[in-house]
C-alpha cells in the first residue's frame, strides 16, 4: 500500500477554514483550544477529569452498550462502550447523517482520523481514550442522505431513492425504512463486478437493511431505519477497531439530557446573546463569513409533534412552533414536557456539538470544513450551558487509487498533480502529440492561403460589379463553414483512432474526481467488494496518522 500526498487539494476553499489549518492564531478568538499542539490536548484532559465535565457515565455507557449490541457491534466496541463508564476515560468523537450505502466516504474517513488519533492520545495522555462515531439520527434533511455514488466500470453512477420527500420532517432514526431501499440494494448489486468478496459484501448490505430496528421498541414503527441501516453497515466496517456508535436519536440518550433540554428552555435569551457574540466576533473581529443563518427568537430546538420535527421560538413566557404560532405553549408547560418526556425534544445545529459534550468526555472532535466553520461561531455558547468546546481536529482526507488507474497515471506519465488538476489540459497534449498528420496546422495553413487568394478574387469579381459584394461575402462564409466543418471531421476521427487513450483519461476523471473529491461522492462498498471487507480495518492500521493535513492518495 504506497501513499502520496495530493499536492493542490484543500481541505476547503472557504478563508476561515484555511485558516484554521495553517494560520490558528488568526482565528484563535474564536476556540478553545489550538489543535496543532499537544498541550492542548493535556489541558482538556485535565479539564475533564477534573471536574470541569460531571455527564452521567455510567447511564451513557449503559445505553451505548445496548446500542451497539443491538447494531451486532463486535466485542472491541462493546468493551469500550463499557470502559466509557470507567472514571477518567475519555471519549474521542466524530460523525455524520446516516446515509445510504454508508453516504460518501469521507465518513470512513472522518471515523478513521477519529480512531487513530484516539490511539495517539491514549499513549501520550496515559489515559484510555474511546473513539466514539455520533450517528446524527435525528436529522431530516432526507434530500441530503438519500443518495451516493460508486465507481462503476468507465463512470461514476448515481444511487438514489425513488421517494421525493418533500416537506419530510421526520428524523431518518425514526422513520420506517423507505420502500426503495431494495431497488438501490438490488442495483447496487448489479453495477458490482463479480469478484471474491462481492457475495459477502452485498449479502452484507441486505442483511443491515432487514435487521430489527436498534433503538428502543416503537422508536421506528417497528421496523428498521435509515439510521439502523448505516450503523449496521458501519458497525460491520470498523470491527476489531474499537468505534463505539452513537444514535442522536436514542430515547435512553434524551433520557439522560433532560437537564440539558430544561437549560435550554430556561436560557434562551442568554444563549441567544452568545450566538450573536459569535457571529461579531466572526465576522467583525476576523473577517468572515457567517455559513450559519440564526433565527431570531429560536431555542435551537425541535420538539417532536406527531413524528415531525418542529423547529421552536419563543418569547416572554410563550414558545411556538416557527411558521405555525397556534401550536404554541406557556415556557413552564415545555420545561415541565423536558423533564417528563425528553424523547420529544431534540438540537439543532446550534446546541447539537454543545449537547455532545454534555453526554460525552469529549477530548477532541474530528470535523470537515464545514464543522470548523460553524463552531467558530459557538465558543460562547458551550460557555452559556455550562460546556466547553473541545479540541477541534481536521479529519484527514483520502483518495483511493486502484491498480487499473495507477497502470493509465503511469502508462501516458501523468502525476497526481496531473490528474487532479489538469487532466483535459494533458488530454489536448496527447491529442496534438498522437497527430503524426499535422491536421491542426495543415487546416491552418490552408486558411491563411485561403484568405490571401479569395482577397484578390474576391477583388477581382467587385471591380467587375460592385453590386455583387454581399454574394462574395456569402460566398465566402460558405467556404469557411464547409472547411470548418472538414476540420472538426478530421478532429472527430483523431480522436476516435485515440479512443483507448481518451477512454483511459476519462476514466481516471471518474474514478479520482467523480463531481469534485472522491471522498465526496463515493461510498466505500465498491472498494469492499473489490479488496476485501477488511480493508478498512487495513487502512486504520496501516495508514499513518497526518500530524497536520493533507489530501492523500492511498494506492490500493
Amino acid at each position: 500500500m504506497h501513499i502520496e500526498p495530493v499536492p493542490g487539494v484543500a481541505l476547503s476553499p472557504s478563508p476561515a477554514a484555511l485558516a484554521y489549518l495553517n494560520d490558528f492564531a488568526r482565528v484563535a478568538p474564536a476556540y478553545e483550544y489550538d489543535w496543532t499542539r499537544q498541550e492542548s490536548f493535556a489541558r482538556r484532559a485535565a479539564y475533564l477529569n477534573g471536574g470541569g465535565w460531571a455527564g452521567d457515565r455510567a447511564a451513557v455507557s449503559a445505553a451505548l452498550e445496548r446500542y451497539n449490541r443491538a447494531l451486532g457491534a463486535d466485542e472491541a466496541a462493546l468493551a469500550n462502550a463499557r470502559l466509557l463508564g470507567q472514571p477518567g476515560t475519555l471519549a474521542a468523537v466524530t460523525g455524520q447523517q446516516a446515509g445510504i450505502l454508508t453516504g460518501p466516504a469521507y465518513s470512513i474517513y472522518k471515523a478513521m482520523t477519529t480512531i487513530r488519533l484516539a490511539r495517539q492520545q491514549s499513549e501520550r495522555l496515559g489515559v484510555p481514550v474511546v473513539p466514539v462515531f455520533w450517528i446524527a439520527g435525528e436529522d431530516h434533511d432526507w434530500h441530503e442522505v438519500s443518495w451516493v455514488m460508486v465507481p462503476a466500470g468507465d463512470r461514476a453512477h448515481r444511487l438514489a431513492l425513488a421517494e421525493r420527500f418533500e416537506g419530510e420532517r421526520r428524523s431518518v432514526a425514526l422513520a420506517p425504512m423507505p420502500p426503495s431501499v431494495e431497488a438501490v440494494i438490488a442495483e447496487f448489486e448489479a453495477l458490482m463486478p463479480e469478484t471474491e468478496f462481492k457475495a459477502e459484501v452485498v449479502a452484507r448490505v441486505r442483511e443491515a437493511a432487514a435487521a430489527p430496528p436498534a433503538l428502543e421498541p416503537g422508536a421506528s414503527g417497528g421496523r428498521p431505519s435509515l439510521a439502523d441501516w448505516f450503523g449496521r453497515l458501519m458497525a460491520w466496517i470498523f470491527r476489531g477497531t474499537g468505534l463505539v456508535f452513537l444514535n442522536s436519536a436514542d430515547p435512553a440518550l434524551r433520557r439522560i439530557e433532560a437537564p440539558f433540554f430544561v437549560r435550554a428552555l430556561e436560557r434562551q435569551a442568554e444563549v441567544e446573546a452568545a450566538c450573536e457574540r459569535g457571529v461579531h466576533r466572526w465576522e467583525r473581529q476576523l473577517g468572515f463569513t457567517c455559513t450559519v443563518d440564526l433565527v431570531p427568537g429560536s431555542l435551537n430546538l425541535f420538539l417532536y409533534v406527531d413524528g415531525d420535527r418542529l423547529p421552536l421560538v419563543g418569547e416572554g413566557d410563550r414558545v411556538w412552533v416557527r411558521g405555525n404560532p397556534e401550536l404554541s405553549w406557556s415556557r413552564s408547560e415545555l420545561i415541565d414536557l423536558a423533564w417528563r418526556s425528553p424523547e420529544r425534544f431534540s438540537t439543532n445545529v446550534v446546541l447539537r456539538p454543545v449537547v455532545q459534550s454534555f453526554l460525552l468526555p469529549d477530548l477532541f472532535y474530528a470535523g470537515g470544513p464545514g464543522e470548523i466553520n460553524y463552531l467558530g461561531l459557538y465558543r460562547d455558547v458551550y460557555r452559556t450551558m455550562g460546556q466547553q468546546m473541545p479540541v477541534l481536529v481536521p479529519r484527514e482526507g483520502f483518495t483511493l487509487v486502484e491498480p487499473p488507474i495507477a497502470r493509465v497515471l503511469q502508462k501516458h506519465g501523468l502525476t497526481l498533480d496531473d490528474a487532479f488538476h489538469r487532466l483535459e489540459e494533458r488530454k489536448q497534449e496527447l491529442l496534438e502529440r498522437e497527430d503524426r498528420l499535422g491536421i491542426v496546422p495543415a487546416f491552418a495553413a490552408f486558411r491563411r492561403d485561403f484568405a490571401g487568394r479569395y482577397a484578390a478574387l474576391a477583388d477581382l469579381v467587385l471591380q467587375l460589379d460592385p453590386q455583387l459584394g454581399q454574394m462574395v461575402e456569402e460566398n465566402r462564409r460558405q467556404i469557411e463553414h464547409q472547411i470548418n466543418r472538414l476540420e472538426e471531421k478530421a478532429r472527430q476521427q483523431h480522436r476516435k483512432n485515440c479512443e483507448t487513450s481518451i477512454r483511459q483519461f476519462d476514466r481516471v476523471r471518474a474514478h479520482l474526481t467523480p463531481h469534485g473529491l472522491q471522498e465526496r461522492a463515493f461510498s466505500i462498498l465498491p472498494y469492499l467488494v473489490k479488496y476485501g471487507p477488511d480493508l478498512v480495518g487495513r487502512l486504520v492500521d496501516e495508514v499513518p496518522l497526518e500530524q497536520g493535513w493533507s489530501h492523500r492518495a492511498i494506492y490500493l
